[in-house]
C-alpha cells in the first residue's frame, strides 16, 4: 500500500508511549524523512504544550528518584567510584528541565514540522460537538477532549481542498474522530506508518520480511537473553521485598514495521510481549506480630512469592544487507531492546488480596 499523503499529525500520547525519546531511531527516522520533506509534519500550538507539559511532570519524576535514591544511599555518598559518584553529582533542577525541553525543539526543528495556530477554528463547531456528544467527546470525559477537538479541527481548517492527514494515534476518542472523518487517515503508531513509507521499495522490503520470519526463532531467543540480563526490581507496598530471580518462559508473535532503509542498512521495530516468572522474597509480615509501644510491625521472618505476568518491550533490529547477482542478500542482523538499562518493574504483593 502506498502513502495516501505527505500530512502527518502526531498525537501526544504517541510521544508518552515512545518514552519522550525524541533521539530514539524512530523518531529520528521519521525527523530525518520529514527534513527531507517526505512527510509534511504537522504540530498545533496546543499539541507543542502538551507535549512540553509531559516532559516537565517526566523529569519532576526522574529528579525525584534520583533524590530518593540519594536519601536510601547515603552510605555511598563519599564513594570514589565515578559511576556511583555521578548520582550524587550537583544538578539544577532549572537546567535540566530547559536542556530537555530543548532535546524537543531539536526535534521540531528537524522535522520542519508546521506549528498551527487556533485562528482558523470555529469555537461554535468545537462546542456543537460538545453538547451533541461526537467525536473526540465521549460520554465520562468529555471536557478532557477539548485539546484534541481543537487540535484536530485546526489541522482540518489548514488542509487544502481534499487533501488527507494522517493521524498517528491509539486514542480510542481520536479513533472514533477519524472514523468519522474521512480525511483523517488514523495509523496506529509511528513505525506502522515509516514502514507504509519505506515498503514503497517492495522488492527490498519483501527480501527483508522474508528474512525475519525465516529467522523468527532465533530472534525470539535473543529478544529472551536481553529480557533475561535486565535487572527486574519490586515496586509494591512490600516493604524490603526484592526479586530473588527471573526467567523468560516465552515470546509472543511479532509483526515487525521497517522503520528506514538505506543502500547497505535496514532498521526495524516492533512492540511485542514477552511472558516471564519472577520469584520475590521479603519479610514475613502475615505471621508477624504488631508492636503498639514502638508502633511498629515486625516480621516474622522471610516469605517467598512467585508469580508468572508479561510485560511489552519495544525492540529494534538492525539488519545489513548487498546486492549480489541482481539479489538482495542479508549479511548480519543485530537484535536490541531498548531501555532495559533502568531496569523493569514488577508489583508483587505478599499476598494475593491487593488485586
Amino acid at each position: 500500500m502506498a502513502l495516501q499523503t505527505r500530512n502527518v499529525f502526531i498525537d501526544t500520547q504517541s510521544f508518552v508511549k515512545a518514552g519522550l525519546d525524541f533521539r530514539s531511531k524512530a523518531i529520528r527516522a521519521f525527523a530525518d524523512a520529514a527534513g527531507d520533506d517526505e512527510f509534511n509534519h504537522l504540530m498545533t500550538t496546543i499539541s507543542v504544550q502538551e507535549v512540553k507539559n509531559k516532559i516537565h511532570d517526566a523529569i519532576k519524576e526522574g529528579l525525584g528518584r534520583v533524590m530518593d535514591f540519594r536519601r536510601k544511599a547515603k552510605m555511598l555518598e563519599t564513594s570514589t567510584n565515578p559511576v556511583i559518584a555521578g548520582f550524587f553529582a550537583a544538578y539544577d533542577q532549572a537546567s535540566v528541565q530547559s536542556h530537555a525541553q530543548d532535546v524537543f525543539q531539536e526535534f521540531i526543528d528537524d522535522s520542519n514540522a508546521t506549528v498551527l495556530d487556533l485562528s482558523k477554528v470555529d469555537a461554535n463547531e468545537v462546542f456543537r460537538r460538545y453538547f451533541q456528544h461526537e467525536a473526540p467527546f465521549q460520554e465520562g470525559k468529555k471536557k478532557d477532549e477539548f485539546p484534541d477537538a481543537f487540535s484536530m479541527l485546526a489541522i482540518e481548517a489548514n488542509l487544502k481542498n481534499d487533501e488527507e492527514c494522517y493521524v498517528v494515534s491509539e486514542d480510542s476518542d481520536l479513533m472514533a474522530f477519524c472514523a468519522e472523518n474521512k480525511r483523517f487517515l488514523l495509523i496506529e503508531d509511528l513505525a506502522s506508518l515509516l514502514d507504509l513509507y519505506n515498503s514503497h521499495d517492495e522488492e527490498r522490503a519483501t527480501a527483508i520480511k522474508s528474512y525475519l520470519a525465516i529467522h523468527d526463532e532465533q530472534i525470539r531467543k535473543e529478544i529472551a537473553d536481553e529480557v533475561e540480563r535486565a535487572e527486574f526490581y519490586n515496586v509494591s507496598t512490600w516493604d524490603d521485598a526484592e526479586v530473588h530471580s527471573h526467567t523468560v518462559i516465552g515470546v509472543d508473535n511479532f509483526d515487525p514495521d521497517i522503520i528506514s532503509m538505506d543502500d547497505e542498512t535496514c532498521l526495524v521495530s516492533f512492540d511485542v510481549a514477552v511472558h516471564y516468572e519472577v520469584v520475590v522474597e521479603g519479610p514475613d509480615f502475615i505471621n508477624g506480630y504488631y508492636d503498639r509501644e514502638e508502633d511498629r510491625m515486625y516480621a516474622a521472618g522471610k516469605s517467598r512469592r512467585e508469580e508468572s505476568s508479561s510485560l511489552d518491550v519495544s525492540v529494534e533490529i538492525e539488519m545489513f544487507f548487498e546486492v549480489q547477482e541482481n539479489k538482495f542478500v542479508i549479511t548480519d542482523m543485530i537484535v536490541q531492546v531498548p531501555n532495559l538499562g533502568s531496569g523493569i518493574e514488577i508489583a508483587v504483593e505478599e499476598t494475593e488480596s491487593y488485586y
